[in-house]
């Protein structure tokens, strides 16, 4: 796919101001994969090699039938499926290390990884976390807007700053953590509030309170999201 995250100009991600800016992007990669594989990707020889071997995790597998093209995903499965039966007791497939119960799943891979669309996203952001470190440090209106966004979540939070810490030098890199860590805890105060608040709720000293507040009645699905970088239906 010619699109990339080294096209999207990084002050693109974070000008809406909008939650976790990396997360937006994260999900707008997603969409624009699963969209791919399912398109004109199906047809493409290197690419059905790769969802061969690799195959999808749930979430993206979920996607992809949400799209209503059920014939490209039948089809994907069915190369898929004609992969994992001729490697089945193969004596170079080995079960990963801390996948349990999962070996299937990751039949014929070299990696970890048991997705193709989460792979090819990982390969994407294994460098964006560098060139946004850099980028603030090199320009001084990015350090405004960066200081502007609504927060970071946990997942991007660590990532950033392990990201600075690679890039950057050590005063440098403990300016762009300073930053990271008011942005992160500007959500996980919000989350601690709002757990706190609902679990009051289960005081006998709370009824008759009245019903929830809505921030308080999801704030179970708020700090799983907080925590993960994923949101979390329940």
């Amino acid at each position: 796919m010619k699109e990339s995250i080294y096209t999207i100009p990084i002050s693109e991600i974070f000008e809406p101001k909008q939650g976790c800016p990396l997360c937006t992007l994260y999900n707008q990669l997603e969409t624009r994969w699963v969209e791919y594989i399912c398109g004109a990707a199906m047809m493409e020889p290197d690419i059905r090699v790769e969802t061969n071997k690799k195959g999808f995790c749930l979430k993206h597998l979920e996607m992809m039938t949400a799209l209503r093209n059920r014939l490209s995903v039948a089809l994907i499965l069915q190369t898929r499926l004609e992969y994992v039966n001729d490697h089945i007791g193969k004596d170079h497939i080995r079960q990963k290390r801390g996948w349990f119960g999962r070996v299937h799943a990751h039949l014929g891979q070299e990696d970890s990884c048991g997705c193709f669309v989460c792979s090819r996203i990982d390969r994407e952001f294994s460098r964006i976390g560098k060139n946004i470190a850099a980028f603030w440090n090199r320009e001084e209106d990015f350090k405004k807007l960066y200081s502007e966004q609504e927060h970071l979540c946990l997942r991007h939070y660590e990532m950033l700053c392990a990201a600075g810490d690679s890039e950057l030098r050590a005063e440098q890199a403990a300016a762009f953590r300073h930053e990271c860590n008011l942005l992160t805890r500007k959500k996980l105060l919000d989350a601690k509030k709002n757990i706190d608040a609902f679990c009051k709720l289960f005081d006998h000293r709370s009824a008759g309170s009245g019903p929830a507040p809505p921030e308080v009645a999801s704030a179970i699905e708020a700090a799983i999201e907080y925590l993960t970088g994923d949101s979390f239906e329940g």
